[in-house]
């Protein structure tokens, strides 16, 4: 039996336990995943408690995803990369930091038969998830990325993060990013491989949604369509993409392929990704 968590403020909401405990059950794993409530500030008591209960880890949401590091014994390329952690393994009382969070969107687009490399993409949205995503693209060999923002400085932000990086990580990548505005919105999306919604619009409980989806109508075809939202299944955004004929994927792939990577550093074993992705699906 195996004992891990998830921890956060808010985290009541969060499917990491049904969405771990499909992989958990495939693999024929017994193990109990909890959710526990963590105020800001309050990690060393957690860490103290988990490690003398036999905790084997636990994922992170907001608000410690980088107050978590100084406790972290050695943190992953990725997590050094985004500067944030999202899951931790706790072996022999020390910590070790990972963040799958990319990667898990990387895995459910590649299942989807999408490919970053060489593409050109749009990033709707410049908050954390999208400066992690657009920097693991830009890494990955995109060919262009754009970010689109109500507040440009925001997106400036992403940009200026990549910029800092190219020479260490020999990024090609031409890096964009713009204002909100309906014909800044239409001039990047007309010829780009994959628009990505990475803002909040359209979410379960957020009253604000896209005002103006117009600017789909000018894409071509074959543009991939995403939205990092599960909940509801399919966005406004989506539906809209899926009249217009776009392939499109929602957000809960994302949080599958978080799920399976950190079930591997959990379980320190190689998963069949495809097969536990196709099983977790259903």
């Amino acid at each position: 039996m195996i004992k891990l968590n998830v921890i956060g403020d808010p985290v009541m909401h969060s499917k990491s336990p049904i969405v771990h405990g499909k992989v958990m059950n495939a693999l024929g794993v017994e193990y109990e995943y909890d959710r526990v409530l963590v105020k800001k500030g309050g990690l060393a008591e957690y860490i103290k408690n988990a490690v003398s209960s036999g905790i084997i880890g636990f994922n992170l949401t907001m608000p410690h995803k980088t107050d978590i590091i100084p406790f972290l014994k050695e943190i992953d390329n990725d997590a050094k990369l985004f500067g944030a952690v999202n899951t931790v393994k706790i072996k022999d009382g020390e910590l070790y930091g990972y963040n799958t969070d990319a990667g898990g969107l990387v895995l459910s687009l590649a299942e989807n038969g999408f490919d970053v490399k060489n593409k050109d993409i749009v990033i709707l949205g410049a908050g954390g998830v999208s400066s992690t995503i657009a920097v693991k693209f830009a890494v990955m060999g995109a060919k262009s990325i754009t970010i689109l923002n109500r507040t440009p400085e925001k997106a400036e932000n992403i940009y200026n993060i990549i910029e800092s990086i190219r020479d260490k990580f020999n990024i090609a990548s031409n890096v964009k990013f713009g204002d909100f505005k309906i014909d800044t919105l239409k001039h990047y999306t007309k010829d780009c491989d994959m628009l990505l919604n990475a803002t909040p619009l359209g979410m379960t409980g957020v009253d604000l949604d896209y005002e103006d989806l117009s600017f789909m109508d000018t894409m071509r075809g074959d543009t991939f369509v995403a939205d990092l939202i599960y909940s509801p299944a399919k966005t406004r955004f989506l539906e809209y993409a899926e009249q217009l004929s776009h392939k499109i994927m929602n957000g809960y792939g994302m949080l599958i392929g978080q799920a399976i990577l950190a079930d591997e550093i959990y379980l320190d074993r190689k998963l069949d990704v495809s097969e536990l992705y196709t099983k977790a699906t259903v």
